[in-house]
């Protein structure tokens, strides 16, 4: 079964959609979510969206938020790449660079078919949410366990022992399009000494780890960060 591969930004952004709408089924983050809510006001009420739609009319809201040096250049939204001459000045090419960044959103706004003298920040027209900082997201688990929270979500849920992890199992298998399971559960159960089929603990213990790291994220994102600081 070949297994998934998370890597563009819109994927990303996709699993962040994903742990909010799980975020707001956990009744111990109410307060968190009242009060990042003036933070997700573009994004609506996700509750009632599924992603692909939804990503149509909010896409615009994402992109790099952040300065950093680049050693190649890759396709990134909002993003505008420039060559700084090391041979003059910080100050002067602070000024130019101020400048040519302030031509180059005047120019999205009025794409846009916004005035720019009617707006507060030239940056209006640019996404305003991006990952945390410094964190490295590793996409493919976060989708593993962003499955599995949501199953043990709608489960109520249960204890996670052999039951639970046969569900998952069954649910991802049993899927129309993509059928592939996480490597820790790709080890069938063995019958144990009265015949019954069990997991191995050390899964059951991972799928546990996976479950406390999916509470970690939707705790972080129900406070406006993706993936926050947990470590996966």
């Amino acid at each position: 079964m070949k297994q998934p591969q998370i890597k563009s930004n819109t994927q990303l952004y996709r699993l962040w959609f994903e742990f909010l709408k799980m975020a707001h089924k956990e009744d111990d983050l109410t307060n968190d979510l009242k009060a990042s809510s003036p933070f997700y006001a573009n994004w609506g009420d996700v509750r009632n969206w599924k992603f692909d739609p939804w990503w149509q009319d909010h896409k615009q809201l994402f992109g790099q938020t952040y300065v950093k040096e680049v050693e190649r250049i890759t396709s990134a939204d909002n993003v505008l790449y420039i060559a700084i001459p090391l041979n003059q000045p910080a100050s002067r090419t602070i000024v130019d660079v101020k400048a040519l960044i302030e031509d180059k959103q005047r120019a999205r706004l009025i794409e846009q078919g916004i005035d720019p003298a009617s707006v507060k920040s030239l940056s209006a027209a640019f996404g305003q949410y991006s990952f945390t900082q410094g964190v490295e997201i590793r996409g493919k688990v976060l989708y593993e366990i962003q499955l599995m929270y949501g199953i043990w979500q709608e489960l109520g849920k249960p204890a996670v022992n052999t039951a639970f992890v046969t569900e998952v199992v069954n649910r991802l298998r049993s899927r129309p399009r993509s059928k592939w399971t996480p490597y820790l559960l790709q080890i069938d159960p063995m019958t144990d000494k009265k015949g019954n089929l069990r997991y191995d603990e050390g899964q059951i213990r991972q799928v546990r780890r996976y479950l406390k790291k999916g509470y970690a994220v939707c705790k972080a994102v129900s406070s406006g960060e993706f993936p926050g600081k947990t470590r996966l």
